[in-house]
């Protein structure tokens, strides 16, 4: 049992300080990060649109199945090259729908604070100002996509940081109350061990 509890343990750390190294790849270079993410999902997907392109032109037999697959091809393949030779555009566009679904969000918050003043409601107003809150954000990111994006990624690795660190400083914490425990409680029974 202590030799599996030990490989999990080695498992866990090594796992906790990939999650730092990639958090700390993400903060620092969050505009490389989503530039590599789109030349690999462009090449993947132009390959994928070449293969369905190729294979529907040998293809013996053309059904409703094969036109389809085709279409899909195709539309890969457009996506793929627009990718790849131009990532920015792809970020931006991305990044501004997503700026228009907070910004809605916080519109249709706004709006339902008014209905909880309207009611008389006592917390309308933390309610009032989270959705404004939330309107200021759609609005950076929709007039900022290239901010916003940066900042997202950041903020994903500001989050693989924090978890890597803290399920380290937790390994480290129940080693080191195993050991404690171990030499105060001298019994045959692992204290970890579940049979």
């Amino acid at each position: 049992m202590r030799d599996r509890l030990k490989n999990l343990t080695v498992s866990f750390v090594v796992l906790a300080i990939l999650y730092v190294l990639l958090g700390l790849v993400l903060l620092l270079w969050p505009v490389t990060v989503m530039d590599v993410l789109c030349y690999l999902t462009g090449g993947i997907l132009l390959l994928y649109g070449i293969f369905a392109i190729v294979g529907f032109c040998r293809a013996e037999e053309r059904r409703a199945v094969s036109f389809l697959a085709l279409l899909l091809g195709i539309v890969a393949a457009a996506v793929g090259v627009v990718l790849l030779f131009q990532p920015t555009l792809f970020q931006n566009i991305l990044t501004m729908i997503l700026g228009i679904y907070i910004l809605i969000d916080g519109l249709l918050n706004l709006k339902r604070a008014l209905e909880l003043r309207r009611m008389e409601h006592g917390g309308w107003t933390i309610y009032l100002v989270l959705s404004l809150i939330t309107v200021v954000l759609g609005l950076v990111v929709v007039f900022w996509p290239m901010l916003a994006g940066a900042t997202l990624v950041q903020l994903i690795g500001a989050a693989l940081v924090y978890s890597g660190a803290a399920d380290l400083w937790t390994l480290f914490q129940l080693s080191r109350w195993t050991k404690e425990y171990r030499k105060t409680h001298p019994v045959d029974v692992d204290p970890l061990d579940p049979y």
